[in-house]
């Protein structure tokens, strides 16, 4: 064990630093493509927060709360796609293209293989332009934040983080069964979460608000992880995100590896006797 988890933090490094390299190999285009996609970050949720600017808030929530709950649910995404942009987070697509077959012939476990494809600083835009709003939103709010909401925060975060990825192992079990029409699944839970998660709830009627908390759990990304450092929820409702995690974690976790399973005995259906996927 103690072997493995040091042959995972090894490929961690090595492909640090590939992307590093990729990075200062060009510097001055991959300092251009950084800034054009924290531009593009910042500009894709600033219609929410001019609203919140021009209106004095939405939902109970002041212009600079609502700024805070863009900039959570940016370090969200912006993190999972440093770790796991290229394939990690979408799982769907390696069982569809196939790939998974090739997985078993690797002298590596599957979780150690699935590191591949970090990108810790030519994808680090939306976590940076996360960071700084999140900066800009605790200067400038009118309520002071009690001595151990850093700490919070990054609780937060992390249970953000694994129903995200739980959520989108879940659908890609479908995957097993389904390869050439759930391929991309994974990721269109995954960005549909992402779109969603700039909408305040607060204020919005209970048939709209449940939904996106339960079935389609986009408000446990950014919103309702935001009225918890902010001292808006009950005892119980604190305790929610980290329920909602394990269930859905174990329930992703059961649903996957029935898929796979029944994938080691049909196999892939994608590739034709010349070798050629379909």
């Amino acid at each position: 064990m103690v072997d493995k988890i040091k042959r995972y933090f090894q490929l961690l490094g090595i492909y640090a630093r590939m992307d590093l390299a990729s990075l200062m190999r060009d510097g001055k285009f991959m300092a251009i493509v950084i800034a054009a996609d924290i531009i593009s970050n910042i500009s894709s949720i600033s219609g929410i927060f001019l609203l919140a600017w021009k209106f004095g808030g939405i939902g109970g929530m002041d212009r600079f709360e609502v700024l805070f709950m863009l900039a959570y649910g940016n370090i969200v995404m912006g993190f999972l796609n440093m770790i796991g942009g290229c394939n990690a987070l979408f799982p769907s697509r390696i069982i569809g293209r196939g790939q998974w077959e090739h997985m078993f012939i690797m002298p590596l476990p599957y979780a150690v293989q699935l590191t591949v494809g970090i990108f810790p600083f030519t994808g680090s835009s939306s976590f940076l332009s996360g960071i700084a709003m999140l900066c800009v939103a605790v200067c400038r709010m009118e309520k002071a934040l009690p001595w151990w909401w850093p700490g919070a925060l990054i609780l937060q975060l992390v249970i953000s983080m694994i129903i995200v990825t739980a959520f989108s192992y879940l659908f890609s079990s479908l995957a097993f069964y389904a390869p050439v029409q759930c391929e991309e699944i994974s990721s269109t839970v995954v960005y549909s979460m992402e779109h969603t998660l700039t909408f305040p709830l607060s204020g919005m009627p209970l048939y709209i608000r449940y939904p996106l908390l339960t079935i389609f759990p986009a408000g446990l990304m950014a919103w309702f992880p935001t009225m918890i450092l902010l001292g808006k929820t009950t005892t119980f409702e604190t305790f929610y995100p980290a329920i909602f995690a394990l269930l859905i974690s174990l329930t992703a976790t059961y649903f996957f590896k029935k898929g796979f399973r029944y994938y080691v005995k049909k196999g892939i259906n994608r590739y034709v006797s010349g070798g050629h996927r379909s």
